[in-house]
């Protein structure tokens, strides 16, 4: 298990600090751990999180390589 920085979650996922924060908020986004005065993401819910986006793609979507 790794622990992930704002940037790095930021970068995995492609969508920025204020997006973050509002799905967050919405509950649609994992949240992060408080250490100290820093956040972290587990690396395990971020790959979740986007294991869940790709299942929930429609099926007939066409591929980006088609």
């Amino acid at each position: 298990m790794k622990l992930l920085r704002l940037p790095e979650v930021s970068s995995r996922v492609r969508l920025g600090k204020s997006t973050i924060y509002e799905n967050i908020s919405k509950g649609t986004f994992p949240a992060p751990l408080k250490q100290g005065r820093g956040n972290f993401w587990l690396d395990t819910e971020i790959e979740a999180y986007l294991k869940r986006l790709i299942a929930e793609r429609p099926a007939n979507r066409p591929n980006a390589d088609s």
